[in-house]
C-alpha cells in the first residue's frame, strides 16, 4: 500500500473531483496496537495458533478467523492478525465499542473445556495449573495466563483452583478479550481498503462509468483481500486490463 496518506489523498481527491464516488480509504492487513502495558506484550516473539472474532458493541459477530497470532512488543500480529484487522478497522471508524477476542483453544467450547479440567483434577488433585496448561499452551503462555487473568501463582495445584477461579480461566482459554487501543497505521499496512466502489468501473474493460477515458485499477478501487497472493493477483490482472484497454480505445 502507498505508505504516504497525503498520496492516498491525492487520487481519491482526484476521483472525487471527476465525480466519482469514494469508500473512505482505510488501513488493511495491519498489525494492531493493544494497550501500552499488556501482559502479552511482554510475550513477544511468541507465536501460536488461535481464532479471533470481531464483534460489535451490541455484541453480534462481524468475522471469525484462524491463524498464526504473533505477540509483538506493541500488540499483535501475524496472519490472523492482520487479516482480520480490515474488519476491525472499519468497525472501530463507526463503534468505538467494538471488540476483539481471542480463542486461545479454537476447537474446543466453553463446557467442553470445563468438563476437562474437572476430569484432570479429579484424576490428579496435585497437578499444577501451569503444568496442566503447558499440554495446550506455549510454556511462556502457560505461565503469564494464570497471574494476569486470574492473579494466581502458576504453581497452584488443581485441587486448590476455586470454582469461580476455574471457571474465569475457561473463559480465558476460549474468549479472552484483547484491548486492541488502534491499528498501526499506514505505514504498516501491507493493502488498502476502501477507495472507488466498482459499481463505477465497467468491469470488463476498468473505465469509469462516471468518467470516459479514466481507467482505475489495483487499490484505487475498493478491493481488498486476504494474506496469500490475492492483493497482488488482483493489482496485476486489473492493471493488465485496465492497460490493454486503454490503449485499444486511444489506438483502435
Amino acid at each position: 500500500t502507498c505508505p504516504k496518506p497525503a498520496a492516498m489523498d491525492w487520487v481519491t481527491n482526484c476521483c472525487k473531483n471527476w465525480g466519482t464516488a469514494i469508500v473512505e480509504p482505510l488501513p488493511s492487513l495491519v498489525p494492531l496496537v493493544m494497550q501500552q502495558g499488556h501482559w502479552l506484550t511482554t510475550l513477544s516473539g511468541l507465536s501460536l495458533p488461535v481464532a479471533l472474532t470481531v464483534a460489535q458493541g451490541t455484541g453480534k459477530v462481524i468475522a471469525r478467523l484462524e491463524g498464526s497470532m504473533l505477540c509483538t512488543h506493541f500488540g499483535i500480529s501475524g496472519p490472523v492478525v492482520l487479516d482480520v484487522s480490515r474488519h476491525w478497522v472499519a468497525a472501530h471508524v463507526h463503534d468505538r465499542e467494538v471488540t476483539l477476542r481471542c480463542a486461545l483453544l479454537p476447537h474446543v467450547n466453553f463446557e467442553q473445556l470445563e468438563n476437562q479440567l474437572i476430569h484432570l483434577t479429579a484424576r490428579n488433585p496435585q497437578r499444577t495449573l501451569v503444568n496442566v496448561l503447558r499440554e495446550w499452551l506455549p510454556s511462556r503462555l502457560a505461565e503469564a495466563l494464570p497471574r494476569h487473568e486470574l492473579g494466581l501463582q502458576p504453581s497452584l495445584v488443581m485441587g486448590q483452583l476455586p470454582r469461580d477461579a476455574r471457571r474465569k480461566l475457561v473463559h480465558s482459554l476460549t474468549d479472552l478479550v484483547l484491548p486492541v487501543e488502534r491499528d498501526r497505521g499506514w505505514l504498516f499496512a501491507e493493502v488498502t481498503a476502501g477507495g472507488v466502489p466498482l459499481s463505477e468501473v465497467d468491469w470488463r474493460t476498468m473505465q469509469s462509468k462516471v468518467q470516459p477515458g479514466l481507467y482505475l485499477c489495483g487499490e484505487v478501487l475498493d478491493v481488498d483481500g486476504r494474506m496469500g497472493g490475492y492483493n497482488f493477483q488482483w493489482a496485476w490482472c486489473s492493471g493488465r486490463l485496465a492497460g490493454l484497454a486503454a490503449v485499444k480505445r486511444d489506438h483502435g
